[in-house]
């Protein structure tokens, strides 16, 4: 019996398209904030302390993509920590960037919660 009648047998299982735009919203997270970096180093008036925050959420957001990407089983942790540091520090500014940090904390509970997801990142480690 070959492996012709089998295809999806030797293949590793599919990332969830939950996952997929979660390590994709991070992604762009981590870019924007590396550019908010950049702009707080290159400007007359920025700060050090402020690009030195913009650095390290874009390091965070980055370091939770990449173990998303990795499917590490202790991956949504992280995840789940870096979203609510964001919503809790967007809930003072009140507005646009609250709802969008209540938005990315509802987002990455509920995707990484999702059976797929759960199953992706628990499943077996070898090929199916």
């Amino acid at each position: 019996m070959g492996v012709r009648g089998y295809p999806d047998l030797l293949r590793y299982p599919v990332m969830p398209t939950p996952v997929r735009v979660t390590v994709l919203v991070f992604g762009l997270l981590s870019l924007l904030f590396a550019l908010a970096t950049g702009h707080r180093l290159l400007t007359e008036g920025g700060s050090l302390g402020a690009a030195v925050f913009f650095a390290v959420l874009a390091v965070g957001c980055l370091l939770v993509a990449a173990s998303l990407i990795t499917r590490r089983p202790w991956a949504p942790y992280p995840a789940y920590a870096l979203a609510g540091l964001l919503a809790a520090a967007s809930l003072g500014l009140f507005g646009a960037i609250t709802c969008v940090g209540l938005g990315l904390l509802a987002w990455v509970l509920w995707a990484l919660n999702t059976r797929a997801s759960r199953d992706w990142f628990g499943g077996r480690r070898r090929l199916r």
